[in-house]
């Protein structure tokens, strides 16, 4: 969920000025705080400890011993060291944009320049997002990653070359100093990015070619006594249909093949539309596996002849 938008500044609004504690697992609280039902069901209490927020005492997570918690707040300082350092800040005009999901359990912060952008195609722009994640449940590592965005239709532009993604557990092992060099690192990769994009605007695709690699790669599934095919049929319809709506605007490219992906990436909601369904992990998962395939030798294949 979307809980603050600023312009053009990378300070802590008060929706995330708050710290989080561990508590052992028998604490009792004269404040708001209470398990949920069922949580400590053979929980050992020397191996685990409670997370909840400092300031109400509100529950977050059942974690482990070597667990650190990482402050969102330290995780936004770092991120804002590091872009002051790559010189980013001084390009041009940028939206903040902080994110929590599954109550605290999950946070992320958008740096957006919508201003600074490539162009792999005549009017074709893609802009710089710089991206921080962490998570207090410890579902999630501390991540940081620089991502091209396409400005047209907001998709997140993966790439296997440059896309700096950094995970770090929640441990003692975690040194939270290094964040800043790697946000630093992250930004001043991005105009290499050019090149790559719009050697994907010159190759040409067929259909044809675009359903086989689909179904070598994204679409492919084990077969069973049940269903024999060996792709999953239902995505590999969604995805040439796409690949369509991609072509009928930059042609039978390589590119437009990529921008499908991306699509599919970024925008979850539109095949995964299933009630309650968690879009914003559902857009990781299938961002890791578009990652993945950009790094096959289908993929790399259409790229280099």
């Amino acid at each position: 969920m979307l809980i603050h938008t600023q312009e053009n500044d990378l300070s802590i609004p008060d929706k995330l000025n708050w710290e989080v504690a561990t508590r052992p697992l028998n604490y009792k609280s004269k404040g708001t705080f209470t398990f949920p039902k069922g949580i400590l069901k053979d929980v050992p209490e020397d191996m685990y400890s409670c997370l909840v927020r400092d300031d109400t005492e509100e529950f977050i997570s059942i974690v482990g011993s070597r667990y650190v918690a990482t402050q969102y707040k330290d995780i936004c300082e770092k991120q804002a060291q590091g872009l002051e350092k790559s010189g980013l800040l001084k390009k041009g005009n940028f939206t903040c944009k902080d994110y929590l999901f599954d109550g605290y359990g999950k946070f992320k912060r958008d740096v957006i320049w919508d201003d600074f952008t490539i162009e792999p195609k005549v009017g074709d722009l893609v802009n710089f997002k710089q991206s921080a994640r962490s998570s207090h449940d410890g579902s999630i590592p501390n991540l940081t990653d620089g991502t091209p965005r396409k400005l047209s239709c907001d998709n997140g532009m993966l790439s296997p070359i440059w896309q700096l993604i950094f995970a770090f557990r929640h441990t003692v092992n975690f040194n939270i100093e290094v964040l800043a060099d790697i946000y630093e690192e992250s930004t001043k990769k991005f105009f290499e990015m050019e090149p790559y994009f719009k050697s994907m605007g010159e190759k040409s695709i067929s259909k044809t070619e675009v359903e086989r690699t689909l179904k070598e790669t994204i679409c492919r599934r084990i077969a069973t006594k049940k269903n024999k095919k060996e792709h999953n049929e239902k995505l590999l319809g969604w995805l040439l249909e796409q690949f369509n709506v991609e072509a009928g605007e930059l042609g039978l490219t390589v590119w437009a093949f990529y921008n499908t992906l991306t699509h599919w990436a970024t925008h979850p909601e539109q095949y995964d539309y299933k009630e309650n369904t968690k879009f914003h992990n559902i857009a990781r998962q299938n961002s890791d596996k578009v990652l993945v395939f950009l790094n096959t030798p289908q993929f790399r294949g259409l790229m280099d002849r």
